[in-house]
């Protein structure tokens, strides 16, 4: 039996403002991901940006969504959300 995909939420925490997102969203789109939905909230003097992401995947290419992110030395941590 095959693993179906469906729409799964993610939170990393990055650090680096913009340059520590664009990271992230590198990663998402070198890997082809498919995004429903992108979502950063970058405010000036904060240590930790929170990049939420919903992307079509099988839980199996959610776990190494994962291990992707945190892999990221921007990236403080990664979670489903």
């Amino acid at each position: 039996m095959s693993e179906h995909r469906s729409h799964r939420c993610y939170t990393a925490h990055v650090t680096g403002g913009i340059d520590g997102v664009l990271r992230v969203a590198m990663i998402i789109r070198n890997r082809g991901y498919r995004l429903r939905d992108f979502s950063v909230d970058v405010h000036e003097g904060v240590l930790e940006t929170p990049v939420r992401l919903t992307a079509m995947v099988t839980p199996d290419e959610g776990r190494l969504l994962l291990a992707r992110l945190r892999r990221l030395p921007a990236v403080v941590s990664a979670d489903p959300a």
